[in-house]
């Protein structure tokens, strides 16, 4: 049985995405638009979980140009929560050691 998802986003996410200075207005609606789609199946099939710290349970996923996104999930509602947005440089949890 497919499982579909819904996708919400935190207000610290929504301000996160809207300080992305380097991104035009199109593009950060396109990457709110793709995170509903790709999120909705299956959100953790290529996300890593945050195993320990102030964000542990957390997913971070790679988002469409090069942005983080960390969001949870909850399995029982069928719901996903985006609290987070992150360029691919800022993020210390997808940086190689």
């Amino acid at each position: 049985m497919n499982k579909i998802y819904n996708v919400y986003w935190s207000q610290t996410a929504l301000d996160e995405l809207s300080n992305i200075v380097a991104y035009p207005s199109e593009v950060k609606e396109r990457i709110y638009l793709d995170s509903h789609k790709r999120l909705s199946f299956m959100p953790t099939l290529t996300a890593k979980q945050i195993p320990n710290g102030i964000l542990k349970n957390y997913w971070v996923r790679l988002g469409l140009y090069q942005v983080i996104l960390v969001f949870e999930v909850n399995e029982e509602e069928l719901v996903v929560w985006i609290d987070g947005i992150k360029h691919k440089r800022e993020d210390v949890y997808w940086k190689r050691k």
